[in-house]
């Protein structure tokens, strides 16, 4: 009986930090391309990041044990982020249309 307990004890101990390091506020990716100068792989890329940074602030909204009212504000802000994104890719596909 000591030996299951002692066992559980360790793994539970082992589990703690990768569940603390599984819901860390990811970082947000870097500034966005110039829409009047870049070339569409730049753009594409710049899309992938916004869209992987959107799906991990998700994750981490639902893990990170934040008040309703911070996870309003930071949905807010997510959603500005990515709206933000949205009008340069309209922007650049004006200029190259």
């Amino acid at each position: 009986m000591k030996k299951t307990l002692l066992n559980f004890a360790l793994l539970a101990a082992m589990a703690l930090p990768a569940a603390s390091m599984a819901c860390s506020e990811p970082a947000k990716p870097g500034d966005f391309p110039d829409p009047a100068n870049a070339v569409t792989a730049q753009m594409v890329k710049a899309n992938n990041e916004v869209k992987a940074y959107v799906k991990a602030m998700e994750e981490y909204l639902s893990c990170s044990g934040m008040s309703r009212s911070e996870q309003s504000k930071a949905i807010k802000d997510l959603e500005a982020y990515a709206e933000s994104f949205n009008k340069l890719i309209r922007e650049f596909k004006a200029l190259n249309s």
